[in-house]
C-alpha cells in the first residue's frame, strides 16, 4: 500500500513539473508567405504597416506576443509585427513580435523595416 501511494506522489509529482510554463514555452512558426512590418497607427479596421495604409479583412486575427488572440477594436500597439494578407490583399494576420523574435528575424538576415523619419519645415 505504502508502495503505490509512494508512485502515485511520484508521478504527481512529475507530472506536475512536466506542465509547468517553462517546459510549454515553444518558439512560434511563422507562415512562410508572411512579411515584417512597422506598425505605426491603429484605427480599427485601418492599420498603417510600413507607411502604406491596410484594412483588417473579413475574419482577420491578431495574435500577441504570448499568441493569444486579441480583439482587433482594442489592439493599440505600435511597433515590429509580422503580418500575412489575404487573396484581396486586406490584413489576415497580424503577430505582435517578442523581443527574441526580432532578434530571430535579424539573425536570419531578414530586413527589419525602420520607420520614416519625418522632417517638419515650418
Amino acid at each position: 500500500m505504502k508502495e503505490t501511494q509512494a508512485i502515485s506522489l511520484l508521478l504527481i509529482f512529475v507530472l506536475s513539473m512536466l506542465s509547468h510554463p517553462a517546459f510549454s514555452q515553444q518558439t512560434r512558426k511563422f507562415p512562410p508567405n508572411s512579411q515584417l512590418g512597422n506598425l505605426t497607427a491603429v484605427a480599427f479596421p485601418h492599420f498603417t504597416i510600413n507607411g502604406q495604409q491596410m484594412t483588417m479583412g473579413a475574419g482577420g486575427q491578431i495574435r500577441g506576443i504570448d499568441n493569444m488572440i486579441i480583439l482587433p477594436s482594442t489592439a493599440n500597439y505600435i511597433g515590429l509585427i509580422r503580418f500575412q494578407l489575404d487573396t484581396m490583399g486586406n490584413l489576415h494576420r497580424v503577430w505582435i513580435l517578442t523581443p527574441d523574435e526580432v532578434k530571430e528575424a535579424e539573425s536570419e538576415g531578414q530586413q527589419i523595416p525602420k520607420p520614416k523619419k519625418r522632417f517638419f519645415f515650418f
